[in-house]
């Protein structure tokens, strides 16, 4: 049931090529865990993390907007300077705080891919979009099999 939930969230960002679509698999594969309520909890920590990081991004990407010049070039390389820090910050609170560490490296990964391509920030938006779409497909599943596993568990047992 996970690869068929893999599979499918590939074939829709990539098959329909949705715009920052990769996100999806991401984060279906991230949000099956073992059992529902770790799914569950890791979900909703994941989506927290997406909205945190995104908003970061956003406002942070609103710096090189009013700059040219010298000062534009300077401003970029200081917002790469804060996505590195970002993403080494992410990396040590991992295991003390997952949604943060969501966050921390959604916005390090936001704030470099916009660098490099400038949008109208829209990323951001799609990259909360697509993760919710994600782990509520991930989530989809891990109800699923909790539901055949409490069903085959309750079924009687053949007579001798």
């Amino acid at each position: 049931m996970r690869a068929l939930v893999t599979a499918g969230t590939v074939a829709l960002a990539f098959g329909l090529e949705l715009s920052h679509g990769y996100w999806m698999p991401i984060a279906a594969m991230v949000a099956m865990k073992p059992s529902l309520e770790q799914s569950t909890l890791t979900a909703a920590q994941r989506v927290a993390g997406a909205l945190i990081g995104a908003v970061t991004a956003a406002l942070l990407l609103l710096i090189p907007a009013i700059e040219h010049g010298l000062r534009l070039f300077s401003v970029e390389r200081a917002l790469e300077v804060v996505a590195l820090v970002l993403f080494m910050h992410g990396v040590a609170i991992r295991f003390g705080n997952y949604a943060l560490y969501c966050a921390a490296i959604a916005a390090g990964v936001l704030i470099l891919v916009d660098l490099s391509q400038p949008t109208d920030h829209t990323a951001e938006g799609y990259r909360v979009l697509w993760t919710l779409c994600g782990v509520g497909a991930g989530l989809l599943v891990m109800l699923l099999a909790d539901l055949l596993a409490k069903h085959t568990a309750k079924a009687p047992a053949p007579p001798a």
